[in-house]
């Protein structure tokens, strides 16, 4: 009995343990298509470089369609790959409907290793524009790559014929099987 009780009470402190340890990995995999949720690979190397912890400061609403797109296009993704990110957004209001008096409505400000620097850009390329000018990296030199099957750019074998040909035959054909067998 006692051997039983030893073991139950080792599992449940080496399973806690466990589940402690985990609890500080951050896995995270883009598994989609398109990598439509991880910066161009050449950025994400540059990022990974970083090791200071990176703060943002977002005077946006949370209604406001600047914020969704910052949080959506950009911010979602830098989560993933710098893992000292804090982003803390500043507004008195949810709407921000009056707010556009005040002045610092709409600043960004990064905070980066004791440097600081301000953007209104909402854009991924203002926001890794501005990271890189507090790290003191140079952007990568990247034409524009297209992401695998976004979009799709292949071109229709045959569609023509298929579309104009082929398909109205078929429809054709349908209706007058169906005539006869009915009629």
């Amino acid at each position: 009995m006692r051997l039983s009780v030893a073991e139950s009470i080792a599992l449940v402190a080496l399973t806690a343990l466990l589940v402690f340890a985990c609890s500080f990995l951050r896995p995270d995999w883009d598994v989609s298509e398109n990598q439509r949720n991880s910066f161009p690979e050449a950025d994400e190397q540059l990022l990974r470089r970083i090791h200071s912890p990176l703060a943002i400061e977002a005077h946006l609403a949370a209604e406001d369609p600047r914020r969704f797109d910052l949080e959506r296009h950009t911010l979602s993704k830098l989560r993933r790959i710098l893992p000292k990110l804090t982003i803390r957004y500043v507004a008195a209001t949810s709407m921000g409907l009056f707010e556009q008096a005040n002045p610092h409505y709409g600043e960004i400000w990064y905070d980066l290793g004791g440097k600081r620097a301000m953007s209104r850009g909402t854009s991924t390329d203002a926001v890794l524009d501005t990271v890189y000018s507090l790290a003191g990296l140079q952007p990568p030199n990247q034409e524009e790559e297209g992401r695998r099957g976004h979009p799709l750019l292949a071109q229709p074998v045959s569609g023509t014929l298929l579309f104009y040909g082929v398909w109205p035959l078929l429809v054709a054909g349908a209706y007058l099987y169906t005539r006869w067998r009915l009629g």
